[in-house]
């Protein structure tokens, strides 16, 4: 069986010529992603990156196993495989059998072509591959970039074709092509001079003057420059009429391939990784005058370079050269170094730099400019002359900040993502040690070093060679400061000796001012936004603008990098050079100070953010503290609230601790975010009673336990607060009190929760606190629901909805539309649904997790009753699956939801399993147990735990999900 795979135009897999359905979009999409990697691994993260972007579903990683899964049992038979290994995915098969790659191959072959007709056949044959843009429709920002890559690639090519065939004397061919390319890049200099070329050769010379003029003045009018010489010399050959022979081509020459040039270095290691990347910068090398590559020390610039150079030689008439900046102490001395680097002596009258620019003027050659940052002002001036006065010159520079020049286009070198980290380690750890096993190292041991060495590819290769002496667990375990990485080869630059010699080189070259704000930065745990990097680190009298002014220095000297954030930028500080800021805080004294005022910072932020989040602004501060809630609240400062926890209470700081436990209820807990709030049991133990937060700090606690099923812990608790109430206004769901109430719910008792909660009313309006009043009600309906007689809390939920819409709070919006569905849903289910939806559309995007999980449970249980029950099944597979990310165990609300489907699968026929269910609700005492069902030999009923009455309703529920 033959298969081909097109990725140019819509993405289609071919079985002996005849196409293959591989699927909906997103099967499409990762089959895209593999092909374009084919041969080589993709990790998981990546593959989920590349389909959903930031959005990815709850359960991406199972989804994306479902869709490889599909993918390889479609390919069966073919001679292509979907493996999956350490690294991630591979599918390995004949990469001339995807059109990518073949276009890729052929280009290759047409520029090392030794006759002009021969290389035009070549290139038109690849160019013919394209069917249209790659991987229409998928509109994925990986996808995007790489369709915007490839995009240039083929112009690329395009344009190196044209120079062949004009020289091939085949203008008349190629005419109609070039003045309808033209129309899409009317600013292009090297195609309008190709397409006045092949004007005047076909006799159409004025047709050519007039394009001249019509580009001079688009140029003048819309980029404000004058032509480039390139285009000036092929107008004033057909002035002339001196056009025959062909001359140069205007910017690229397309020549048979050279050998290495001579200070092009050998390299004698292998290249890991950034397939896609240099991909990008060898088109980008080949369509402009001034490439720079940027990232922090050590991140693998000179590396990145050097592999495009040995790509894009061959595309350059006079090959690459490569000129070294390090050993440069002076700018002053630069022109001299540069022209060391290309072999010339000084012409007497021009100067050094005049002698360079000179011979530059008269070659086609790719220079590579390394290590441009410490004499950034003199680089930046010889290179602004050389890409304005060396017309068939492209620079290459790589420097830790741009060089702020015209034309320069900058690209930033990031760390190595986990897989290409984990397979650098591997390759030089077995270079030191040839019987170094990867798959026989301490689990997860590799890939630790790598995280926390976030990826640069100098402080990974120097941990690697740290193999020959321990092993990468021991290694992992000494990586808290920078002194393991060091002794790289030697005969390497000192900077590169260590890792701690790379920062001091880029350290040594900020302002004053610049290195300050830097030694603070490390205080921050994670990431950060410009508002905490002032509040914590700025000096007094400092304004926020002032700040923002010396981060930018830090982020165009790559000190600092940008994040992307959901509403606001956030910037970040890699590992490494946070523990050398550490460091230097900690040589000055100042360490303790400025880390009290980082915890102090975050205690007030998420008290801000617990009140912020009960009013109209909700969304805002729950993008910012709690963005993807679920199994853990990975919110952008998750890391900087916990070491701000960990520092006060190190410090015995209780008022600290209590008042970041007292915000976490609204704020985090109902984002389902209950297993990553750990430390409030740990501040229950010095929780002080004589604190006003004491009875809130209680509530928060005995809330977790209630929802994680531990009902017993979770009265115990409650008692403590000894019938202390939160103070009116703080929080609505932090009230030891209800928790029992909620407890009696649960285990059969709803009319003790209804006497409570309908006492709770009137403190509630007596306070003014709507919120609070909207939650008494929104209980009222559940204890009614459980009574069995859901109607007759109709009553609260209007009440509740009134309230609600005063407060313009999504959350009690959501509730009191939850309440509303509740309470309809015997009698009117149509309006149920309604509101059960709109409460969906309250709680999604301020990732109320609880509230949209309760709306879509109450939803499934209407539609049991009123609906076909088997189209429900897959609908409590989903409410399961979300009650599974509260944390571990059997929760409160799965005791719900296994009381629901214990009633569909009744409708279903399924009375065994549904009686089982039952049992097992009755014997975690949810309620009285039915007396049918399977006996012991004791003639007693056998109950399920918790995890199996989970497991069998799931089990049951798959069963009717296709019937």
């Amino acid at each position: 069986m033959s298969v081909e795979f097109r990725l140019f135009g819509e993405v289609e897999a071919l079985v002996n010529g005849q196409r293959l359905d591989v699927g909906h979009a997103r099967q499409r999409c990762v089959l895209a992603s593999m092909l374009v990697d084919v041969n080589r691994p993709v990790s998981v993260d990546q593959l989920v990156d590349r389909v959903w972007a930031d959005q990815p579903p709850s359960r991406a990683r199972n989804a994306l196993a479902g869709y490889l899964s599909r993918l390889r049992a479609l390919l069966a038979g073919g001679n292509v495989a979907i493996t999956r290994g350490p690294a991630g995915y591979t599918l390995t098969a004949d990469r001339d059998r995807v059109d990518l790659h073949l276009f890729r191959r052929m280009a290759d072959a047409a520029r090392a072509a030794a006759e002009p007709g021969e290389a035009t056949t070549r290139f038109q044959q690849a160019l013919a591959l394209w069917r249209g843009d790659p991987f229409s429709g998928m509109e994925t920002p990986w996808f995007a970039d790489m369709r915007n890559a490839l995009v240039a690639e083929r112009l690329s090519v395009f344009l190196d074709r044209n120079d062949v065939a004009l020289q091939a004397g085949r203008h008349t061919e190629i005419i109609a092509e070039l003045e309808s390319a033209l129309h899409a890049h009317p600013l292009d200099e090297r195609l309008a001079g190709q397409t006045m070329l092949a004007q005047f050769r076909s006799g159409r010379q004025a047709d050519a003057l007039d394009l001249y003029r019509r580009t001079r003045e688009r140029l003048i009018d819309e980029l404000g420059v004058d032509p480039s010489p390139v285009l000036r010399d092929v107008h004033r050959q057909i002035l002339d009429a001196d056009a025959t022979p062909p001359p140069r081509p205007p910017v690229k020459t397309v020549a048979r391939p050279v050998g290495r040039p001579a200070n092009l270095p050998r390299r004698p290691t292998s290249f890991i990784g950034r397939a896609d990347q240099l991909a990008a910068v060898t088109a980008a090398v080949m369509d402009g005058p001034l490439i720079t590559l940027t990232g922090v020390g050590g991140v693998g610039k000179t590396r990145l370079a050097l592999e495009v150079a040995e790509r894009a030689h061959s595309h350059f008439a006079d090959g690459a050269s490569v000129c070294e900046l390090a050993p440069v102490a002076d700018g002053a001395t630069l022109g001299q170094t540069v022209a060391a680097g290309l072999g010339l002596q000084e012409r007497p009258g021009l100067g050094v730099e005049g002698t360079v620019i000179e011979h530059l003027r008269e070659h086609n050659l790719l220079l590579l400019v390394d290590n441009c940052e410490h004499v950034l002002d003199s680089a930046a001036g010889f290179i602004d002359r050389v890409t304005r006065d060396c017309p068939r010159v492209t620079v290459l520079a790589t420097s830790r900040e741009p060089l702020a020049v015209a034309g320069e286009r900058v690209i930033p070198v990031a760390p190595l993502p986990d897989h290409e980290a984990t397979a650098l380690f591997a390759d030089r750890a077995k270079a030191g040690r040839p019987d170094f096993d990867l798959d026989a190292e301490p689990v997860g041991a590799v890939a630790e070093i790598c995280r926390r060495l976030d990826g640069v590819p100098l402080a990974i290769e120097l941990a690697a060679a740290r193999t020959r002496m321990m092993n990468s667990l021991d290694i992992a375990r000494r990586l808290d400061g920078l002194r393991l990485l060091s002794g790289n080869a030697r005969g390497g630059h000192p900077r590169h000796q260590s890792v701690t010699a790379t920062i001091d080189w880029s350290y040594r070259l900020l302002a004053e001012r610049e290195q300050a704000l830097f030694d603070r930065l490390s205080v921050f745990a994670g990431s950060f936004d410009l508002e905490a990097a002032h509040g914590v680190c700025a000096d007094d009298g400092d304004s926020e603008l002032d700040t923002l002014e010396l981060l930018s220095g830090l982020v165009d000297k790559s000190m600092v990098t940008i994040r992307g954030g959901p509403a606001v930028t956030r910037y970040a500080v890699l590992e490494t050079l946070r523990a050398y800021g550490r460091d230097r805080l900690q040589d000055r004294g100042l360490r303790e100070h400025y880390e009290t005022r980082h915890a102090l910072y975050f205690v007030d932020l998420i008290e801000r953010g617990a009140t912020g989040v009960r009013g109209p602004d909700e969304k805002a501060w729950i993008e910012r503290l709690a963005p993807t809630a679920g199994t853990t609240v990975t919110s952008p400062d998750t890391e900087n609230i916990r070491v701000a926890f960990d520092r006060v209470l190190a410090d015995g700081d209780t008022d600290s601790v209590m008042r970041m436990v007292a915000s976490v209820c609204e704020l985090m807990q109902m984002r389902v975010g209950y297993t990553s709030t750990d430390w409030v049991d740990r501040a229950i133990g010095v929780a002080d009673p004589g604190h006003r937060l004491f009875a809130e700090v209680i509530g928060v606690a005995a809330r977790k336990a209630w929802v994680l099923g531990e009902f017993a812990e979770a009265r115990a608790l409650a008692l403590r607060a000894a019938g202390r109430t939160p103070a009116p206004g703080h929080t609505y769901l932090g009230y030891p009190g209800d928790v029992p109430a909620d407890t009696a719910v649960s285990e059969g008792d709803p009319d003790t929760a209804l006497r409570y909660y309908q006492a709770q009313i009137g403190t509630a309006k007596a306070a003014g606190d709507l919120s609070r009043l909207v939650w008494v009600l929104y209980q009222i309906t559940v204890a009614h629901d459980a009574r069995g007689e859901p109607k007759a809390g109709l009553p609260a939920a209007q009440e509740a909805m009134r309230a609600a819409r005063t407060t313009q709070n999504p959350s009690t919006l959501a509730m009191a539309c939850c309440a509303m569905g509740r309470c309809l849903k015997n009698t009117d289910p149509d309006r149920a649904l309604a509101y059960l939806d709109e409460a969906i559309g309250h709680a999604g995007p301020v990732q109320n997790n609880w509230l949209t999980g309760i709306a879509r449970m109450e939803a499934a249980a209407t539609r049991t009753m009123h609906a076909d029950p088997a189209e429900v099944a897959p609908e409590f597979i989903e409410v399961l699956d979300h009650w599974a990310k509260a944390g571990p165990g059997t929760g409160s609300q799965h005791w719900f939801a296994i009381r629901f489907v214990a009633k569909l699968l009744e409708r279903l026929g399924a009375a065994e399993e549904a009686a089982a269910l039952h049992r097992a609700f009755a014997a975690a005492g949810q309620e009285s147990a039915r007396g049918d069902g399977v006996v012991d030999d004791r003639g007693a009923p056998t109950a399920l735990t918790g995890a199996q009455a989970l497991a069998l309703a799931r089990s049951t529920l798959r069963r009717f999900c296709g019937s």
